[in-house]
């Protein structure tokens, strides 16, 4: 994905100066009946490497996070390529990956597990930034927030003291959303954005209970 899904542009028509344009990212798929209620792997993969580009807009000190979420999004990429017509689904894909394998949660399984609570944190963190109605510059208390709930009980000593200093690092509010004065389209936009993000990790989750797949092992 070019640069140019997440950055403005230099027009004069652009919206806004943030970092991130909610408008140009892909929207996760819908989960209905036309596709057996199931998420398309393709699309997901298109959604979630869009998402990684965003989050790269943070800074150098976060490009540990952002490889972290490649690795697990290229472990998908890989096994789908295999055969795009057996894992249409993604459902379809993490099956045949438990189904064959004697250790399943050191391959795709794993991968999507840990993508999904990364994905949880970034959601609920860019919620709290569009619930806040004080529009509060300083977006670190929601980050911390949502990484405690999402990603510190599975985290060890040194992933825990690494994301602490990474918090100390974050981006603006205005920086990634862009001012206040110009930025009513991109709050729209993400707040539009975040319902099938939201879905699609509610989503994930209960298949991932229903089939016995959530591991607690930390990292």
């Amino acid at each position: 994905m070019s640069e140019e899904t997440v950055a403005p542009t230099s027009t004069p028509e652009t919206a806004c100066d943030a970092k991130i344009l909610f408008r140009q990212l892909k929207p996760f798929p819908v989960i209905d009946e036309n596709n057996n209620f199931k998420i398309e792997t393709e699309h997901f993969l298109e959604s979630s490497n869009q998402i990684i580009d965003a989050l790269a807009c943070f800074g150098k000190l976060f490009s540990p996070i952002v490889r972290d979420m490649r690795q697990n999004v290229q472990k998908i990429t890989d096994k789908y390529k295999q055969n795009e017509t057996l894992f249409k689904y993604l459902e379809d894909l993490i099956l045949k990956d438990k189904d064959g394998n004697d250790v399943p949660f050191d391959t795709v399984t794993d991968g999507l597990m840990w993508l999904k609570r990364a994905f949880e944190m970034i959601e609920q963190f860019f919620r709290s930034m569009l619930q806040d109605e004080t529009c509060s510059e300083q977006v670190k208390p929601y980050l911390k927030k949502a990484y405690e709930e999402y990603l510190l009980p599975f985290h060890g000593f040194l992933a825990q003291k690494a994301f602490q200093l990474l918090q100390l690092y974050v981006p603006t509010r205005s920086s990634l959303l862009g001012t206040a004065e110009s930025n009513s389209d991109n709050l729209k936009a993400l707040g539009e954005f975040l319902v099938l993000f939201r879905a699609t990790l509610d989503h994930l989750n209960e298949f991932y209970t229903k089939h016995d797949l959530h591991r607690t092992y930390k990292a």
